[in-house]
């Protein structure tokens, strides 16, 4: 098996999620993006999460 980046990795996952009926907005994705690359923390990444269900 060759090596997967974890590009690839995300948009399988992403395109298995998308199957089963979830949808993320593009927000959503960029910011799953920022905290795989290490942009953000994980923490930073779930109080953005909290922030945003609570907006609504």
């Amino acid at each position: 098996m060759g090596n997967v980046t974890t590009e690839k990795a995300f948009r399988n996952q992403l395109a298995s999620v998308r199957m089963e009926g979830f949808h993320f907005s593009g927000k959503e994705i960029e910011n799953v993006k920022k905290c795989l690359s290490g942009e953000l923390t994980f923490k930073q990444f779930t109080d953005k999460i909290v922030k945003e269900v609570r907006s609504k």
